[in-house]
Formats: C-alpha cells, sequence, structure tokens
C-alpha cells in the first residue's frame, strides 16, 4: 500500500481510528490505574463501596468527558434554546444527534467496564463477602457476620485467616469462582454493546432516503464543507481582528516598512485589559472582544510617533 493510499485510508477513517485509539487508551490507563492505585481494604460492606468506586466512578468520569469533548454536544445544547418552537422534525433530528453523541461518548467508559471485568480485580474484592459457602462445611459452624468476614479476606493473599483450617483451598477456589462471574459478565457486556452498536448503524442506514453511494457523497461533503468552513473563518477573523490591532498601534504585522506608531493611552490599555464577556448591540452587530470593543467605540486620534525606515521581520 503506498503512501498516498494509506494516507486516504486514514482520512476516511478517521472516526473508526479515534475511536480505537481511545478504546486502546482506556484499556492502558486501567491496567495502570490497577497495578498503582487499587489496594483491597478486605473489610465487610468497605469491599464493596470500594470496588464500585473504582469501577462506576472512572466509567462516570470518562462518559462526562466523552459528552465534554464533543463538538456536537455544544452546538445542540445551544440548539436547546429554541425550547418549545422545536418541531416534529427537529425533536426528531436531537434525538438522532443524541444517540449519535452518546454512541462517541460511551466508548471509553464501555471499555473501562469491560476490561475491568474482564480482569476480576474490582469485582473479586467487591463481591467476595457474597459468596455461597452452602458447599463448604468448613462454614457450617460460624455465624453469618464471621463468615462475611472471612469471604471479605479472600481477595488479599498476604492477609491470614485463622479462623479455618486449611483455608487455602477454599480461598482459591472461591478466588476462581468471583474471576469466572466477572470474566462471564465481562464477555455478555461486550457482547450486548457489539449488538446495540451494530443495530445503531444498520438502523438509521435501513430508515435513510438516500441510497449508499449518496450517502457515502453527504458524508464527504459535510466533511469538505466544515473543513473549508474552518480555514475561511480562521481568515476571516485573522483579517477582522488585524482591523482593531492596527486601528490600536498604528501599524500591522505584516507591513515591511512602519513610519509611524501610536502609541496607547493608559485609558486604552484599561479599557482592552479584564475580564471579557460576549456583547451584542443593537442593529445586530457583536463585540467579541475588550479591543474590538475599544476599536468601535474609540476614534482613530491618538499620540503618534514616527519610526526609523527600516524593514521589520519576525
Amino acid at each position: 500500500m503506498s503512501i498516498s493510499s494509506s494516507f486516504s485510508f486514514i482520512k476516511g477513517n478517521q472516526r473508526t481510528i479515534l475511536n480505537v485509539m481511545i478504546a486502546l487508551v482506556t484499556i492502558f490507563g486501567q491496567q495502570a490505574f490497577s497495578f498503582f492505585a487499587f489496594n483491597c481494604p478486605c473489610k465487610p460492606t468497605v469491599n464493596l463501596y470500594y470496588g464500585l468506586a473504582f469501577t462506576v466512578v472512572p466509567a462516570l468520569v470518562l462518559l462526562v468527558f466523552g459528552y465534554a469533548i464533543n463538538d456536537m454536544t455544544w452546538k445542540l445544547i445551544i440548539s436547546f434554546r429554541n425550547g418549545p418552537n422545536l418541531k416534529y422534525k427537529s425533536f426528531k433530528l436531537t434525538c438522532f444527534v443524541l444517540c449519535n453523541i452518546t454512541g462517541t461518548a460511551t466508548i471509553a467508559p464501555v471499555t473501562w467496564l469491560a476490561v475491568t471485568l474482564l480482569n476480576g480485580l474490582y469485582y473479586g474484592c467487591g463481591m467476595s463477602e457474597f459468596l455461597s459457602v452452602d458447599s463448604w462445611k468448613a462454614f457450617d459452624n460460624i455465624s453469618l457476620p464471621e463468615q462475611r468476614n472471612i469471604l471479605a479476606r479472600f481477595p488479599c493473599l498476604k492477609v491470614s485467616i485463622n479462623e479455618i483450617k486449611n483455608i487455602s483451598e477454599l480461598r482459591n477456589e472461591g478466588n476462581r469462582i468471583l474471576l469466572f462471574q466477572s470474566q462471564v459478565a465481562g464477555w455478555i457486556l461486550i457482547a450486548c454493546v457489539t449488538i446495540v452498536a451494530f443495530l445503531a448503524v444498520c438502523i438509521p442506514r435501513y430508515c435513510s432516503p438516500l441510497s449508499f453511494l449518496h450517502l457515502s457523497y453527504w458524508a464527504q461533503y459535510l466533511e469538505n464543507e466544515d473543513s473549508l468552513f474552518q480555514e475561511t473563518v480562521k481568515k476571516h477573523s485573522q483579517l477582522y481582528a488585524l482591523k482593531h490591532i492596527k486601528k490600536f498601534f498604528g501599524f500591522a504585522p505584516e507591513e515591511k516598512q512602519v513610519k509611524k506608531i501610536r502609541l496607547p493611552a493608559r485609558a486604552d490599555w484599561t479599557m482592552i485589559s479584564g475580564i471579557n464577556m460576549f456583547t451584542k448591540l443593537e442593529h445586530d452587530h457583536c463585540q467579541y472582544s475588550l479591543l474590538h470593543t475599544w476599536a468601535d467605540e474609540s476614534t482613530v486620534d491618538g499620540h503618534y510617533i514616527p519610526v526609523d525606515d527600516v524593514v521589520l521581520e519576525a
């Protein structure tokens, strides 16, 4: 495969590659997190809370982070200002976009949960005290609270259990059962997510009024439109900002020969310094920064001084 073909493949599958990278980073992060941070307390009740905290909280954080870094989330939030004015068709579109955002945002947390269950460390710590001891005669004459206290120490191999003789075999068997349960739950989760993801891809395409090639063209058009829009936005905002900066300092950076420069007054510096909030004036004219506000509200007068006729280079 040539370099150009490889580049085209990567460009055409950017979203898939990004999702795979997110999953891989999550896997390595989970392994490192388990190795350096997890230390089962091996105490009744505390085990369950500790295991749940290491399982659910990171997944929840990754879910929120997945929503936060998606631009479509903020576009959708801003569109909610329409409120009751949203029509039924717009409501369906909103649901579709929300499902799309959620699908992307859940990649990292689902990967975290799946790897956590396959590893079995957190599950074994949290669920050890709930192991069934009906088949273990060694627990027949032990009260329920004491049974839970003994079982809670199963995940900690370095913690001795003196209440029962020859407890090592029971401990190994119990840990194997917990690992089995955790891994089965992990594979069930992976299977369910795979089926849901497959249906999420198939159903919209089945309901789409576009043909396969037309849908492909539409996706490519949106990608090109966004790319060109961002390039134009950068150029447009650069030219617009350049106009205000030139008014403030008396020259622009691209000017090779600067005859004179403007010395901003103290009031000018005060006006453009500080915290800025987006403001909107009458006649639908916006002010994007304090410097922009100064340029709109100030005249071009000021103190100018001449400079040497030299070429300024970056």
